[in-house]
């Protein structure tokens, strides 16, 4: 899962394990965008073209894989 904080202004992104909700990850805007089906052509913030239109897959710690 992926989790979104702001505190003071300031933007937190962290990944989660889907099962116990452990701390596993930073992320960035350009981690989690996805693209919706239009005419319109994303980028991110290096200047290429968003092209996943699927959603992250569920993220488990090494704990919960097993």
């Amino acid at each position: 899962m992926i989790r979104l904080e702001i505190k003071k202004g300031v933007q937190k992104i962290t990944e989660r394990c889907d099962t116990c909700g452990c701390y596993i990850k930073d992320l960035t805007v350009d981690d989690i965008l996805v693209k919706k089906p239009s005419d319109l052509t994303i980028k991110n913030s290096k200047g290429e073209v968003v092209e996943n239109t699927s959603a992250r897959p569920k993220c488990y710690c090494n704990h919960c894989k097993d």
